[in-house]
């Protein structure tokens, strides 16, 4: 390619006039001539789309190029914009079927002399497997905002349809904004990054969410309708899970609930709520619905409601709950907003205008055909392993156990604490449980306690399905976090996906850490993998690698890879579900964790 500089230097100039005035290297007599400013790509997978450029020689006019494509079938593909200056790119789009032949034939032609042109063949190809079907998503994220290191909640949904995000809508809520936005559909899109984790963009036009109103979230697929993921932009770190929703039909019937966050006082203090919601209607049964929190440590334990109403859905399932606690329980009015997955499930985010004003997120599980039925024969016998965030008389702290409630009305097991100035994960000396018709078990006189003289005490609140939430309900501690019914103590050889959440010691802020991404176990227990992790406010760091090894002997995971600030090992202790899922919390003194790991199906 010629170029030509504005202002010549004098003995150019001359050059320039002497081999004029021979008749030779006039531009007005050199032909046109055009190429690639790059070679285009040999192959595109069908329905995709790719850049590409012509330049343009000796074109006086500089009237650029047209595009054009020819192929053996009637769709080629095309082109936006269909002519481009030269140098500038356009964007060609491949057929969304693999035309006969396989290949097509791009081609620039010059617009100032159409016999002029320059042409490439492509293969279309089949494209890969869409990272999840078609369908409605619920998705949700836990963690800390840039807003002055604010608690971070967000639920929402979107449809897919053909593999593009065509409409959706979602709620957040930090300590200072919150609301609902519609998701713009132009702005949205699901893909896969080179690493193979995969990323959605979530355009929301709310400049108070995510980078600009847009949010950036990276996650690793458990199968065709899951994953786990987490926010991977500038604006938080967050992680939770995308699920395939199953049916958005009113809720009915009980609901376990957990809820976990700051309340809304001036110096804010944790608040974890929980509890048991019986629905009918638009209402919730007084007698038969149950409140218990821990509000930095003034407590409430079966408290009851004087009202509740629930809207119906609209068409993704949103819906909202109003629920006001007796005169005398200590508790405010405080509404919730509620995406339901399906019959197993909502997601549910405060609502930032209600009486309480706190900054909560967290999910219902339901109970179904259990509601009200829990005996003590639903569980005796068996072992609930949990991990949980929160706080404790020591600041931020991270939680995890297994709770096996025997026949005589007492608990044995373990208790793993990590506060950053207690860690440790003792066995469970004492404790006691019981359980009413609810699914509401009660644990406590828990000790050790590890941080006070005071013992620990708990509720687990039963779906009937193998699946519960924990809240932490004495003075030293409040936390609230998933709990699985305990299966097996084995973990499988497989390939897994991994979402991790926790507390960074990078400063003294401890800002949130959040990664999600692949990793294998072989048969000797070590893993490989890597993550797309973030530490709020301390940028971001794609395709990460981690590594580990497991030591059943400690029941511990050696893990490099999830702390910013170690490039040795950490050690995790873990607890098996069912074999195809165990969680896992950090329990050394270099910073908080806790961790789902789960298998990937097709």
């Amino acid at each position: 390619m010629r170029t030509r500089s504005s202002i010549a230097l004098p003995g150019i100039a001359a050059l320039t006039l002497w081999l004029s005035a021979c008749g030779n290297g006039s531009s007005a007599n050199m032909p046109i001539s055009v190429a690639f400013a790059s070679v285009p790509v040999a192959s595109l997978p069908a329905g995709t789309t790719a850049p590409v450029a012509a330049v343009v020689n000796n074109d006086n006019n500089n009237a650029g190029v047209r595009w054009t494509v020819t192929c053996t079938g009637r769709a080629c593909g095309s082109f936006n914009p269909t002519a481009s200056q030269s140098n500038s790119p356009t964007t060609y789009t491949a057929p969304s079927t693999i035309p006969t032949g396989k290949v097509v034939t791009i081609t620039a032609t010059s617009v100032s002399d159409s016999t002029k042109s320059v042409s490439a063949k492509i293969t279309i190809t089949t494209p890969p497997p869409a990272p999840l079907a078609d369908g409605t998503y619920i998705f949700h994220l836990a963690g800390e905002d840039l807003n002055g290191g604010s608690p971070y909640y967000v639920a929402g949904a979107f449809t897919l349809t053909n593999g593009f995000i065509s409409g959706g809508e979602q709620d957040f809520v930090n300590m200072t904004n919150g609301g609902t936005d519609q998701l713009i559909a132009s702005g949205c899109a699901l893909g896969t990054t080179s690493n193979g984790n995969i990323q959605i963009i979530l355009a929301t036009g709310n400049p108070n969410v995510g980078v600009n109103g847009v949010e950036t979230l990276r996650g690793s697929r458990v199968s065709g309708s899951r994953a786990l993921i987490a926010e991977f932009d500038a604006s938080a770190s967050a992680s939770g899970s995308l699920d395939l929703q199953t049916s958005k039909s009113a809720p009915a019937g009980g609901y376990a609930f957990n809820l976990s966050g700051l309340d809304g006082a001036a110096q804010a203090n944790a608040l974890v709520m929980g509890g048991i919601l019986d629905i009918t209607g638009g209402s919730i049964s007084l007698s038969n619905s149950v409140l218990d929190y821990n509000d930095g440590g003034s407590i409430g334990q079966k408290q009851r409601f004087s009202s509740g109403a629930v809207s119906a859905p609209d068409s993704f399932g949103r819906i909202t709950l109003t629920l006001t606690p007796r005169l005398g329980s200590g508790a405010p009015e405080f509404g919730l907003t509620g995406y339901i997955v399906g019959a197993e499930g909502i997601e549910l985010v405060e609502e930032p205008s209600d009486a309480l004003k706190g900054t909560l997120g967290g999910r219902a599980l339901g109970q179904g055909s259990n509601t009200g039925k829990f005996t003590v024969d639903s569980v005796v016998g068996k072992t609930y392993v949990y991990t949980a965030v929160g706080a404790d008389v020591n600041g931020l702290a991270t939680f995890a156990g297994g709770f096996a409630l025997n026949a005589d009305g007492t608990v044995n097991g373990n208790i793993a604490l990590n506060d950053l100035e207690v860690t440790g994960g003792p066995p469970i000396a004492t404790g006691n449980w019981t359980i009413d018709p609810t699914g509401r078990v009660t644990i406590s006189n828990v000790t050790p306690s590890l941080v006070s003289d005071t013992p620990f005490a708990f509720e687990l609140y039963l779906d009937g399905n193998g699946n519960a939430l924990e809240l932490g309900v004495d003075k030293t501690q409040a936390t609230a976090g998933n709990s699985y019914l305990q299966t097996t103590a084995a973990i499988n050889a497989g390939n897994y996906a991994l979402a991790g959440l926790g507390f960074s010691s990078i400063s003294s802020n401890q800002p949130v850490w959040s990664a999600a991404g692949p990793i294998s176990i072989d048969d000797a227990g070590n893993w490989t993998g890597f993550t797309d992790y973030t530490v709020a406010g301390s940028g971001l760091l794609a395709n990460a690698a981690l590594s580990a090894s497991i030591d059943p002997s400690q029941g511990l995971f050696m893990i490099t890879g999830l702390d910013a600030t170690n490039t040795g090992a950490d050690a995790w202790g873990y607890f098996p579900v069912d074999g195809s899922r165990s969680i896992a919390i950090e329990v050394d003194h270099n910073q908080l964790g806790t961790l789902l790991i789960e298998s990937v199906t097709q």
